[in-house]
């Protein structure tokens, strides 16, 4: 232990009239361990710093300024018990002094192997933030490794940049993030490389760009040794023919390439052949469709389409109806955090404007049209602008002037590309 920070406490115990062993009867700490500690004989670890911060009635990290130069053994070498413990709990705490000053020694470190070393252990860090939800901590350390780790062809590296785009992948950095995670996948071990392409294609498939969906998932296709990645790349290679072959029997022949994976790709396979046949036309299916996702938990994916297609059908009151009974599952999308789910609620919102131009109530629906369009303009979905488009020149005719100012408007309007739309979870 340093002397400033022996200094700290003794001073402490003297203001109280402590002795060691009242030290350790409020921290917990046996005592024989605060002797230790005190007489240089033990490491002060980051847990006994907080229970004898505690113990003084101080706030948390009260003594971290302090505590950072115990990350460092006596050749300056980083502690990686000591200093691991210390960084996680200063990322997630928000101690940004205290990390940032620890950050900045591992990385004045003149040793190229102690450094990569320190950066080995930063990723370790950051890995374990990922793993429990904490991106926004992790981010910053990922980028630190991607610009100071000395081999730039780690595969530590590699996994920093893959974190960095799916974190980023669709805001106005995800063009350049995707750049760079394409460079590296080769210097990925073999589960990073199929976990990447996975989720570009995923990316595409939240974008619509189905051409792009293709691709990747025909490059997933042929790498993939993963059943659950294996399986992906058929449904999404359905989900984009769908779009671009003029062909239903190509969808439906990939649809049964899937459907005999497992048991989860062949329930999937029932709604995706239903989703397949309305979407090339054969309307007749969509009661079908609706009776077999009605009870199932993921209704919330079939009632925009199922909306479209009964206004398609002209049965207004059908789709009203729906509307009405599945009020509570619409309105868990419309306040869902899940991206995907508010992703969809834009789907329910286009299709139950349709339905209100239907029914004549045209200056309601257009203005919904325009809103919906100004959306999906927002965060780049670029196909389901373009239906927007169509749908307000068809039923152009019944735009009022505050209307068509707002749409005017809308058109020009810069992307605004800050909105934050994440592709669904394979």
């Amino acid at each position: 232990m340093n002397q400033i920070l022996l200094y700290d406490f003794l001073t402490l115990m003297n203001d109280k009239n402590w002795n060691k062993a009242d030290l350790a009867k409020y921290s917990g700490i046996h005592i024989s361990d605060i002797s230790r500690v005190f007489n240089n004989k033990k490491p002060l670890s980051l847990h006994y710093l907080d229970a004898i911060t505690e113990a003084f009635g101080l706030a948390e990290g009260h003594f971290y300024s302090s505590y950072t130069q115990l990350c460092f053994n006596q050749n300056r070498y980083l502690d990686k018990r000591r200093s691991v413990a210390f960084i996680y709990k200063c990322a997630i705490k928000g101690f940004k002094k205290e990390l940032n000053f620890i950050i900045s020694e591992m990385l004045e470190e003149k040793s190229k192997t102690i450094r990569t070393k320190n950066l080995q252990n930063l990723f370790e860090i950051a890995e374990k933030l990922f793993s429990e939800g904490k991106e926004k901590e992790a981010l910053p350390l990922y980028e630190i490794i991607i610009h100071d780790m000395p081999d730039q062809t780690a595969e530590e590296v590699a996994i920093s940049y893959f974190r960095k785009y799916y974190l980023n992948r669709l805001t106005e950095e995800g063009p350049a993030t995707l750049v760079h995670v394409l460079e590296y996948v080769s210097y990925m071990p073999d589960d990073f490389q199929e976990l990447t392409i996975l989720w570009i294609t995923a990316t595409y498939y939240m974008l619509k760009q189905w051409d792009k969906v293709l691709h990747y998932s025909k490059r997933l296709e042929k790498m993939a040794k993963n059943q659950k990645h294996f399986g992906y790349a058929l449904v999404y290679q359905g989900f984009a023919l769908n779009r671009l072959s003029s062909s239903i029997d190509e969808v439906l022949e990939i649809i049964k390439k899937y459907k005999k994976i497992n048991d989860f790709f062949e329930e999937a396979a029932i709604g995706n052949r239903y989703v397949t046949f309305l979407d090339f036309g054969e309307l007749h299916y969509v009661d079908e469709y609706y009776d077999w996702i009605k009870d199932r938990d993921d209704l919330y994916v079939g009632i925009p389409r199922i909306i479209e297609s009964y206004v398609k059908l002209g049965r207004l009151e059908d789709a009203l109806v729906l509307i009405n009974q599945n009020e509570k599952v619409i309105n868990e999308m419309a306040y869902s955090t899940n991206l995907y789910k508010q992703q969809l609620y834009l789907d329910f919102c286009y299709a139950q404007s349709l339905l209100k131009c239907e029914n004549k109530q045209y200056i309601e629906g257009l203005n919904d049209l325009i809103k919906v369009a100004r959306k999906v303009k927002n965060v780049g979905i670029i196909e389901k602008f373009k239906q927007c488009l169509l749908s307000i020149w068809h039923y152009r005719e019944h735009l009022t002037d505050q209307l068509n100012e707002d749409y005017i408007q809308m058109l020009s309007e810069d992307r605004n590309q800050s909105n934050n739309l994440y592709a669904v979870s394979p």
